[in-house]
């Protein structure tokens, strides 16, 4: 029996950045092996997240044509943005919660963003590319502090992305 992880980021194919500090993430603390495929969809934006249920959906029917006992696990990332201080993106935020509780997806959240969460700092969106590939080439992984990626709530600079992955995949 195989597991599929379907990651489904914001970012478009053509950057992959949020792709870049997700695989990062699970090389660096999980152990896995072909039993376990990692597939992405790409959002090009995080509010068509709901236009790629079609994409998740072949997905899954394509990894369980392969062997019938085959699973697929669906883990939706999102950054929270300005849920704090702007009432659209906490009400953005919250109804996404609803679609994944009411779909049986995982949730994975990063406070504000996936970059203040990886690098500390807010990244201007055409660099945002070039920051991911300089953080994998530079194993800036190994630098992230654990605690900030395994956190129950919002927080800035944090996220839950090892908690949501413990459920799935085994630790170093």
């Amino acid at each position: 029996m195989g597991l599929q992880l379907i990651f489904v980021v914001e970012t478009n194919k053509k950057c992959k950045s949020d792709w870049i500090y997700i695989k990062d993430t699970i090389d660096c603390f999980y152990q896995y092996d072909q039993q376990v495929k990692l597939s992405v969809v790409y959002m090009d934006g995080k509010k068509k997240y709901k236009k790629k249920q079609k994409e998740i959906l072949s997905l899954i029917s394509q990894y369980c044509s392969r062997n019938k006992d085959n699973q697929s696990k669906v883990l939706f990332c999102f950054d929270c943005d300005d849920y704090d201080s702007n009432p659209e993106d906490n009400r953005f935020i919250e109804e996404v919660k609803e679609y994944c509780a009411a779909n049986g997806y995982d949730f994975i959240w990063f406070c504000k963003d996936i970059e203040c969460v990886y690098l500390g700092e807010k990244v201007d969106k055409k660099l945002k590319k070039k920051a991911s590939e300089s953080f994998k080439s530079n194993k800036m992984i190994q630098n992230v502090q654990v605690r900030n990626l395994s956190v129950d709530s919002f927080q800035d600079n944090t996220s839950n992305i090892l908690n949501v992955l413990d459920t799935h995949l085994r630790r170093r």
